[in-house]
């Protein structure tokens, strides 16, 4: 069985360095025209020059297809119509669950699909429980930190990267030419996933937009997407069939449908997908809009053209998240069309034995598989499936529980090893920062259930602290990205060398030709840094993570000041505004001691959340106050650190050393070999505050130990033996 694919495991059919040979498709109906009456759109920002332009290369031309069929439709009322009529809200989760109930387990052939009123407001990626629980973007902002550092440098990228170098692909792809340079990587001309990096540029625009209003990203993007639509509209010209949008030939589609080898088509389809939805509901593009629902018809007429067995045939090559995006997108525009071909993405073989809590990873591609997941959750939360809660919670606990390294990633060579196997699988070829990116996506969408689970918060913390925040090269002004965070002994962090050997071991990525899917996740993760720090309910506002920011919701303007995790204080102050309301503040499992609590100057006893039960365990996990904030209120807490190890469960004498949340790692000048080294535990202390620094004594010689992400341009151990 595929279970994904990479470069390497995929042969072109011939030479041709712009196109694969295309297999004659079977004769099929056309995507009907199902675009309901367009809504007033915007003009697109088309300020920014086009390039000079030369002759596009030969393209290939699928068969002509017969003349379009039009769809069946159901009738009788929909979900969100019978809510309404019995007087509920129509995004409500809780009585969308009790009425459908259990009734369409997700394999089953779905339903034939209607039109339903969609969500007026929201940021459908959110989720139905996001929807009350998340902080808009726009609402939430980032104060001097290194989360800061990394999102400007991460901008000045995503407005370098040239749009008609970004384009050349598609515009060749449609038969227009293009004299703009072509790209490198993953997107050079003969790569089977050109395009990708452009989804995902889309999104990173849209969220850094979202959160900063730089209005320079705002333009940028609207820029891509009117040049996109453009495309589109020719998509009949060019040999396609109407919807279709791609860097590469709809031709890919047939292969794929024939069961041969071609790397994702559905994949980018995906990040095309999901960067025009972000768009539209982060920027206000509604021609985004227009774009998407066109992709997504020509998703649901190319997928539903095949019969059950042969879809789940075209599902063993990677889709990326696309039937998260159908459903986000049906969340939108209330059009269950998307609904239903978002069902259509469900792949038995992975998901079943999940529903039914079987550890089936080992050997899965992680980033093939964990999209699948996320699409699972925002499957249940539309559908009301209880199979697809049980497919993303069970997933959730057994990555987090039996396949996670100490700094939360997953993987070794991409892939799933064998449950509680850590020290026989440290290379430098760990934790793809892909991985991290969607268990973090993940996560957050769970907890918004859940959102008095610190457990959850605490393994985000994790693994944002350490390998998010360090998959950064901070000397690059770009804000390059690393593919993986290898924890081998003297682990280096650099561009991918199994991808791009003749690659320059000293540097992360370079500007256009190590363009990967890391470097994809990477322009977009620190976009979202904003996004979990603090979430809500109808009684307060959570404080989820400690990262310095200003966030505005109910009635206040919150500060938080903190040097965390050097410093252990963390400090909420009111700025402005008046609320009575319940302030939480998360009580890590790390705190090794009853967290301190100030309130205007004094010590405050009794809160939940502040009393330890016992060792390792925290009160409530949430240290709560209500009252009636105004301005001028300073909420003062001190979570105490200390230093722990976390042995391997397969070989427990090899561990890690942390410090509250932080992995230490042991960094070199030299490589120190690829022997895991004896660290005597009573030779640690900390030489310094800030930054955090420790020594100890690694194989009779002394070693600085500082936190993992810390680590760059060096050689860095993050497993030892103690002693």
């Amino acid at each position: 069985m595929l279970t994904g694919q990479r470069t390497s495991d995929v042969k072109k059919a011939d030479e041709n360095p712009e196109t694969l040979a295309t297999p004659e498709p079977a004769k099929t109906q056309e995507p009907a025209d199902t675009t309901e009456t367009a809504d007033t759109t915007e003009p697109a920002d088309t300020t920014e020059p086009a390039s000079t332009q030369e002759t596009p290369s030969t393209q290939e031309t699928p068969v002509a297809p017969d003349k379009p069929g039009t769809p069946a439709t159901r009738s009788g009322l929909s979900r969100r119509q019978a809510l309404t009529v019995l007087g509920v809200g129509a995004g409500a989760l809780i009585a969308e669950q009790a009425l459908v109930g259990d009734g369409i387990p997700p394999s089953s052939p779905p339903p034939t699909a209607a039109s339903v009123a969609p969500e007026p407001s929201g940021y459908a990626p959110d989720g139905t429980a996001g929807r009350a629980a998340a902080l808009p973007l726009e609402d939430v902002q980032l104060l001097e930190s290194p989360f800061r550092q990394n999102q400007a440098r991460n901008t000045t990228y995503l407005l370098f990267l040239d749009p008609e170098r970004m384009l050349r692909s598609f515009r060749r792809n449609y038969g227009e030419p293009s004299q703009a340079e072509p790209l490198g990587g993953w997107e050079k001309p003969d790569s089977q996933i050109r395009g990708h990096m452009t989804g995902h540029l889309l999104s990173a625009l849209a969220l850094t937009y979202a959160n900063t209003n730089d209005a320079a990203t705002r333009t940028r993007g609207r820029y891509l997407v009117s040049q996109l639509a453009a495309l589109q509209a020719r998509a009949p010209k060019a040999g396609f069939h109407p919807g279709y949008l791609s860097a590469f030939p709809e031709g890919y589609f047939d292969i794929l449908e024939q069961g041969k080898s071609v790397w994702s088509p559905y994949y980018m389809i995906h990040k095309y997908l999901a960067g025009m939805i972000d768009q539209y509901q982060l920027t206000g593009d509604d021609q985004a809009l227009d774009v998407a629902r066109k992709l997504a018809d020509w998703v649901e007429w190319r997928s539903g053209r095949l019969p059950y067995g042969q879809m789940q045939m075209v599902l063993q090559t990677e889709f990326g998240g696309l039937p998260e995006a159908l459903a986000n997108l049906y969340t939108i525009t209330g059009q269950e069309r998307y609904l239903v071909t978002a069902q259509r993405f469900y792949h038995a073989d992975v998901l079943d034995p999940l529903a039914d809590g079987l550890d089936i990873l080992p050997g899965l591609q992680a980033n093939v598989t964990t999209p699948k997941i996320i699409a699972c959750v925002r499957m249940w939360e539309e559908t009301g499936s209880g199979k697809y809660r049980d497919i993303a919670q069970n997933f959730w606990d057994i990555v987090t529980g039996h396949h996670v390294y100490v700094i939360g990633g997953v993987g070794n060579y991409e892939h799933f090893q064998q449950p509680d196997t850590v020290a026989a699988q440290l290379t430098n070829f760990t934790c793809e920062n892909c991985v991290s990116y969607n268990m973090l996506k993940l996560t957050r969408l769970l907890h918004f259930h859940q959102p008095q689970r610190v457990d959850m918060l605490d393994y985000y913390e994790r693994t944002l602290l350490n390998q998010m925040l360090g998959e950064q090269d901070p000397a690059s002004p770009h804000g390059y990205n690393c593919y993986y965070t290898g924890l081998s002994a003297g682990a280096f962090k650099r561009q991918p060398l199994n991808y791009f050997p003749q690659g320059s071991p000293g540097v992360y990525a370079t500007d256009w030709d190590t363009f990967t899917c890391d470097t994809a996740t990477g322009i977009e993760t620190p976009a979202r840094f904003a996004e979990t720090i603090y979430s809500r309910d109808a009684d307060g506002i959570y404080v989820n993570l400690f990262i310095p920011s200003l966030v505005r919701t109910q009635g206040l303007v919150l500060r938080q000041d903190t040097g965390f995790p050097d410093d252990p204080v963390i400090r909420l102050s009111v700025v402005a505004g008046a609320a009575t309301l319940t302030l939480r503040v998360r009580a890590p499992k790390w705190v090794a001691g009853s967290p301190v609590v100030w309130l205007n100057g004094a010590p405050v006893a009794g809160l939940p959340g502040a009393q330890i039960k016992g060792v390792g365990e925290v009160g409530e996990g949430w240290i709560a106050l209500r009252r009636r904030w105004q301005t001028g209120d300073l909420l003062q807490v001190t979570l105490p650190m200390q230093l722990a190890v976390e042995p391997t469960p397969d070989h427990p004498a090899v561990q890690a050393l942390t410090y509250g949340p932080v992995v230490l790692s042991g960094v070199y000048g030299s490589d120190p070999g690829s022997l895991t080294p004896q660290l005597e535990m009573t030779s640690i202390r900390r030489t310094a505050a800030q930054p955090m620094t420790f020594e100890g004594v690694a194989g009779h010689k002394p070693v600085k130990l500082i936190p993992i992400a810390r680590a760059a341009h060096q050689y860095y151990t993050a497993y030892f033996e103690m002693i």
